[in-house]
């Protein structure tokens, strides 16, 4: 008689783990970003130009150059990128004429599974550092690995318990430095605010809240304290998303204040204005650039 092939109903393992109707909180390293991306921009001074070629009609694998010059903390540089993009490997990579090289590695195992590689190699001594991260995402949790030179160990855990709530924790050993910590972490997120505080064993207590004024606009706040210097810092900012361009800026107890604007034009060019003043020490920084490409 003819065999019949073998064949099961049963689903990927990935789909086994859908436990229940809560959300997927995310890695508990990414707990700030949404306050992170308000108070947190990518500041400069000087002038800077980036400029990035895509390669092949699909755009997966591009080439790009950079410029940065009149710094008042970084020396003039130029660098050189390289990426490669599919839904299941990202690769992203960049070189810089001190011969310092940097790179990314994402890969996507499963829908619940991803390894990251983060290098960042330097010709000074002791400056380089390579990790190896492990996601594993099931329906309403996160649990990452991390291991990396220097006797890096990470692990770490976040769980939703409720459709708005989810709990973790974290514990890190760094052999070579000597150090190892645990945080806990609790993060509460709606449609239209959220709100995370973490709390590590080595001082820091961060709380934050971040509010959506509709689709475009955002308002943030961070309190920092330091348990051992007894330090504190408070942060407020805004972000506008507006027709052509986004307006970022923040001020905090420290007498800074800081802006970011980024102008789009057609064609893929960008005009970016950032400035950043610290009153109490009379620091000013203004930098001013452009962006050719995503």
């Amino acid at each position: 008689s003819d065999s019949v092939p073998f064949t099961s109903d049963r689903p990927p393992f990935w789909q086994r783990f859908k436990r229940s109707f809560l959300p997927n909180p995310g890695n508990f390293e990414d707990l700030n970003n949404d306050a992170s991306m308000v108070l947190r921009p990518n500041l400069f001074d000087g002038f800077q130009a980036n400029i990035n070629i895509p390669l092949t009609p699909s755009g997966s694998f591009s080439v790009g150059q950079g410029i940065d010059m009149g710094s008042q903390v970084r020396p003039n540089n130029y660098s050189f990128s390289a990426n490669y993009m599919t839904q299941e490997l990202v690769m992203i990579s960049r070189v810089d004429l001190s011969g310092r090289v940097n790179g990314r590695i994402f890969y996507t195992h499963t829908p619940s599974l991803v390894s990251k590689i983060t290098a960042d190699v330097g010709s000074e001594p002791h400056s380089s550092r390579v990790t190896y991260d492990l996601d594993y995402r099931t329906s309403d949790a996160c649990l990452q690995g991390k291991i990396g030179n220097g006797t890096l160990l990470g692990l770490s855990y976040l769980q939703s318990i409720t459709p708005s709530v989810a709990l973790g924790a974290e514990g890190t050993y760094h052999g070579k430095a000597g150090f190892s910590a645990l945080s806990f972490a609790g993060k509460y997120n709606t449609e239209d605010d959220v709100a995370t505080l973490s709390i590590a064993t080595y001082g820091p207590v961060v709380a934050t809240f971040v509010h959506k004024v509709g689709a475009k606009v955002a308002l943030a706040a961070e309190v920092f304290w330091d348990a051992k210097s007894r330090e504190s810092v408070f942060t407020a900012g805004y972000k506008f998303d507006l027709k052509d361009g986004t307006v970022t800026g923040q001020v905090d107890t420290t007498g800074r204040i800081a802006a970011l604007l980024q102008h789009r034009f057609d064609a893929g060019l960008s005009f970016l204005l950032s400035g950043e003043i610290t009153y109490p020490k009379r620091d000013y920084k203004f930098g001013f650039g452009v962006q050719l490409g995503n």
